[in-house]
C-alpha cells in the first residue's frame, strides 16, 4: 500500500522557459554526468553546494562545460566546479529566474530526497501500513504483529523484508493469517487438515505450504499465540500446527499399538479401538485418526513403548501363543519419534498410564530414549538401560567416530552412564537381544493388573 505524500513545491511552475531550460540540459549528453554529481550531492547534503569532480572527461563534456560555464576546457581531461559557480552561470541566461535545484528537479522528472528525507518518509509509510492492517486484523492477530513490530522479534525480519519486497502481497497474509488464528480448529476442540483449513480461510488450499511465505508467517503467530519458541525443525513445526488443531496427511506420520482404547471426543469408546482391542490385533493409527480422540486409555495403567517393530511384533506373538486372550498394551515408535507416536503417548500419558521406554545401545536410540525421558520426565521410565542390559544387549556392529560424537547430547543420567560405555567400546547393542528379559517385565505387570482383560 502506498503512501501519498504531498511533493516539495518548486517556485518554477511549468512554464515554456521551466520546459525550455530542462530541455536544454537533457538534450546536450555532456552534462549528464554532471546532472548524476549534482542529484547524489543534494541527497546527501539535503542541499546544493561544495564542489564537483568530473573526470576523463568526453569530447561532448569539454564543448558542453565550455559553452554554459564560458571556460576553456580544452585539452583538460578532469574538471572540479564548483555548485555556486554552476548557479552563477545559469543567472548569465535566459533561464535566470529559475533555481538550479529547480532545473535538477526537472532534469529528472521526479521528486529528489536528501537520504535522511527517503529514511523519514520510508519510516513514515511503514507505520502507516502496519497500522492499517491493524485495523483490519482480529485481537490475537493483532497482539501478535503489535508484539512483533515493537519488540523487533519473532516474524520481525520477514516482515521487513516483504514490506520491501511485496506491500500487497503481505497485507493480504497478514489479513489470512489474523483470520486463520481467530478460527484455528483447537478452539472448538477439533482437527482438520492443514490444505482443507488453507481453502477454508482463503480458497487456496496451498496457502500453507512450505514453499509459500505465509508458512514462516503463520508459524511465527502460532508461536506467539501458544508461546513457545519458534520450531526449528520438521518435526517441531508439525507439532506446534498440531497444537493448533492442523495436521498434514502424510502417509508415514502414523504409529502402532496394541491393547489401547481410544474415546472421541463426547462419546464412549471408538467402536474401532474397541474391536482391535477385542480381537487383540495391532492398530495402525494416523495423525488424522489421533485428531478425533480425546482420551487413550490402558487398563492395565501402563503401556510399554518399543522402539523396534520386530521386537513389538515378537512380544505380541508371543502373548498370543502363549496367553492367547487379550492384549498386552504396546507402542511402537518404529526407530523414530515422529508426531503421531508423540500424541498417542501425549495421550496415554495425560489418563494416568505409565510408560515404560525400551529401545536400542547406540547413539540414536539412546537420543529417542532422551528425548522421550526429557519430555515425559517421571511419567516415563527408561526400562533396561542398565550397563548389564548393554553387555546382553552388545553387537559386533562398530560405531562411526561421527556418531559416537552424538552421545555427547544426552541429559539423562542413566542414559549417560550407559551412553559412556557406548563410547568405551565403542560397539551397538540391540533392543532384539533383550527380548527375553522385556518379556518377563511384560508377564510381571501384566500379573500384577486385575482390570486389564
Amino acid at each position: 500500500m502506498e503512501q501519498d505524500h504531498e511533493p516539495k513545491k518548486l517556485k518554477a511552475a511549468e512554464t515554456s522557459t521551466y520546459r525550455e531550460a530542462v530541455a536544454y540540459f537533457r538534450n546536450r549528453p555532456g552534462f549528464h554526468r554532471l546532472f548524476c554529481a549534482l542529484k547524489e550531492k543534494y541527497r546527501s547534503l539535503g542541499t546544493l553546494g561544495g564542489r564537483i569532480r568530473l573526470t576523463e572527461l568526453t569530447p561532448e563534456e569539454r564543448t558542453d562545460l565550455a559553452g554554459f560555464l564560458r571556460q576553456d576546457f580544452a585539452g583538460k581531461t578532469r574538471a572540479i566546479i564548483k555548485v555556486a559557480d554552476l548557479a552563477a552561470a545559469l543567472g548569465w541566461t535566459k533561464f535566470h529566474h529559475l533555481s538550479l535545484e529547480e532545473i535538477l528537479h526537472g532534469y529528472w522528472g521526479e521528486e529528489l530526497l536528501s537520504k535522511k528525507e527517503e529514511r523519514s518518509r520510508y519510516r513514515q509509510d511503514r507505520e502507516r501500513f502496519f497500522a492499517s492492517v491493524l485495523q483490519e486484523l482480529p485481537s490475537a492477530a493483532a497482539h501478535w504483529l503489535r508484539d512483533t513490530l515493537a519488540q523487533k522479534e519473532n516474524a520481525y525480519k520477514i516482515l521487513a523484508t516483504r514490506y520491501d519486497q511485496d506491500r500487497e502481497g503481505l497485507s493480504w497474509d497478514l489479513k489470512a493469517i489474523g483470520q486463520a488464528l481467530a478460527k484455528l480448529p483447537c478452539l472448538t476442540g477439533n482437527g482438520t487438515q492443514i490444505a482443507l483449513f488453507a481453502a477454508e480461510i482463503t480458497a487456496d488450499p496451498h496457502f500453507f505450504d512450505k514453499t509459500r511465505p505465509a508458512r514462516q508467517l503463520f508459524l511465527y503467530a502460532l508461536s506467539h499465540y501458544f508461546q513457545v519458541g519458534k520450531p526449528g525443525s520438521a518435526f517441531a513445526e508439525a507439532e506446534l500446527l498440531y497444537k493448533g488443531g492442523l495436521f498434514n496427511t502424510e502417509i508415514s506420520n502414523y504409529t502402532i499399538c496394541l491393547g489401547l482404547l481410544g474415546r472421541e471426543k463426547g462419546t464412549d469408546l471408538h467402536p474401532g479401538w474397541a474391536g482391535f482391542y477385542q480381537s487383540g490385533e495391532t492398530l495402525q493409527l494416523s495423525l488424522e485418526n489421533l485428531s478425533r480422540i480425546e482420551q487413550v486409555t490402558s487398563r492395565t495403567g501402563f503401556a510399554f513403548v518399543l522402539e523396534n517393530p520386530a521386537v513389538f511384533s515378537a512380544l505380541a506373538d508371543r502373548w498370543r501363543r502363549e496367553r492367547g486372550k487379550g492384549a498386552p498394551p504396546l507402542v511402537c515408535t518404529n526407530g523414530q519419534v515422529n508426531l503421531a507416536t508423540i500424541v498417542l503417548l501425549e495421550l496415554l500419558s495425560k489418563s494416568g498410564a505409565i510408560l515404560y521406554y525400551s529401545g536400542d545401545f547406540d547413539p540414536e536410540g539412546l537420543l529417542i530414549a532422551d528425548r522421550l525421558k526429557a519430555r515425559f520426565g517421571k511419567g516415563l521410565r527408561l526400562s533396561h538401560y542398565s550397563v548389564d542390559d548393554y553387555d546382553r544387549a552388545i553387537s559386533e556392529r562398530k560405531l562411526s567416530a561421527g556418531r559416537l560424537k552424538q552421545l555427547e547430547r544426552l541429559e539423562d543420567n542413566t542414559l549417560k552412564q550407559v551412553g559412556q560405555e557406548v563410547l568405551s567400546r565403542g560397539y551397538a547393542g540391540y533392543q532384539e537381544l533383550l527380548i527375553d528379559d522385556l518379556w518377563v517385565d511384560l508377564k510381571e505387570l501384566m500379573e500384577h493388573c486385575s482390570s486389564w482383560s
